[in-house]
């Protein structure tokens, strides 16, 4: 997302059929492997949450869809929490608290839930499409969100105040499932918002706009909506971004 007139940079990632094959072998045919296998690679047997009601309202769009069906959006799987690593370096003072709140507001609207696991060194590199992070692993790595520049990460370069995305992995029968990504925030940006009046409230929502690409939205055309391209002064989520969050949330349990 960017302030005043301008777009985020959006990044979807469609994994490699070698990761996808590694990822596959659990997530293939996960309805026949007992409880507690399914518990311990982190497949629960229902909904960590309940769905919610998409309404009927409002504008959305899906960053990704099921082959052939532009109305079956790609989503991560309801039926177990997305695990989140912060990396805090370069955040503003309550760098934890912003990224806390706007997990809690797309959780709210998409019936996901996430898992923050703590503080990481790791850094953000988009150029890699996330692809090292789950070669060899069954589970994929935490996503991971941080603070940067355009010198570290070129996608943030001018006035872009944040970039998100997730890498789809198909299962045995081809059925995309997001398994990891990244949020990285304007370091700069940040630390503007962090000195102004209202800059809490504005970093929240910014956040959480770059959540909600996290999970699955693309940007929309109407400026009432927080996943319009620009910041100018939305409330929150809009009725269309409640409705599009509720349907990358409502994706069938892995």
């Amino acid at each position: 997302m960017r302030r005043e007139g301008s777009w985020d940079r959006v990044s979807v990632v469609s994994a490699l059929l070698a990761v996808a094959a590694l990822v596959g072998v659990v997530l293939a045919s996960p309805t026949v492997l007992p409880r507690g296998v399914r518990d311990l690679v982190g497949l629960g047997p229902d909904r960590v949450a309940d769905a919610q009601d998409p309404g009927g309202a409002g504008v959305y769009a899906f960053l990704q869809h099921q082959q052939g069906n532009p109305d079956d959006p790609v989503g991560y799987d309801p039926c177990r929490r997305i695990a989140v690593r912060v990396n805090l370096a370069h955040a503003p003072r309550d760098g934890l608290e912003i990224v806390q709140e706007a997990m809690r507001l797309v959780e709210k609207a998409s019936g996901l839930r996430f898992d923050y696991q703590g503080q990481t060194e790791d850094r953000p590199h988009w150029d890699r499409e996330f692809v090292p992070s789950i070669f060899g692993q069954v589970r994929a790595s935490p996503v991971l969100v941080a603070w940067a520049d355009d010198d570290e990460v070129p996608e943030l370069e001018g006035k872009v105040a944040g970039v998100g995305g997730s890498v789809a992995v198909p299962n045995g029968s081809g059925y995309l499932r997001y398994v990891t990504g990244g949020v990285t925030l304007d370091a700069g940006v940040f630390g503007d918002l962090d000195r102004g009046d209202q800059g809490r409230e504005q970093a929240v929502l910014i956040a959480a706009h770059e959540f909600a690409h996290l999970v699955g939205l693309a940007h929309v055309d109407d400026p009432s909506e927080l996943m319009f391209s620009s910041y100018v002064g939305q409330p929150g989520f809009g009725p269309g971004d409640l409705a599009g969050l509720a349907r990358v949330g409502a994706t069938p349990c892995a």
